[in-house]
């Protein structure tokens, strides 16, 4: 992920437009986008860089600098794939923060794009995507 934390220390110029997201939204999406580029256990620098150009476009407002709370992002990611509780815990709470209908909607739309990015949709990343449309909805 350097590229994604490259990405995120750039100066952004001052007319640089609100995301329209909360800080609890933002974080639920990357939580989840790491969750998804761990899904069929090959990550692939094209599932990188459309999170870095995800997360470009966030206006980042936690106390936590991001590099930080990516290690943690891809930790929590990491144990969700292999914990049965921790996954339900962990996709609890991305519901959770994910709070609105339209939220979700870009959510599941950005994971849709990260299955797509290296070219092919494998069966484990199906699967997932179909429970997270059930988790979501």
């Amino acid at each position: 992920m350097p590229s994604l934390i490259k990405k995120l220390f750039r100066k952004s110029d001052a007319s640089a437009q609100k995301d329209g997201l909360t800080q609890p939204q933002r974080e639920a999406i990357v939580d989840l986008l790491c969750y998804c580029m761990y899904a069929d256990n090959l990550i692939m620098l094209a599932e990188d860089r459309l999170i870095a150009d995800t997360v470009a476009k966030f206006n980042w407002e936690s106390k936590v600098p991001f590099d930080q709370f990516a290690v943690r992002s891809i930790d929590n990611a990491r144990n969700a794939r292999e914990n049965q509780g921790y996954k339900d815990r962990f996709l609890a709470s991305i519901r959770d923060r994910l709070d609105t209908a339209e939220v979700k909607g870009k959510a599941l739309d950005l994971c849709q794009e990260l299955f797509l990015a290296d070219g092919a949709r494998s069966d484990e990343e199906d699967a997932v995507l179909q429970n997270l449309r059930q988790l979501l909805e």
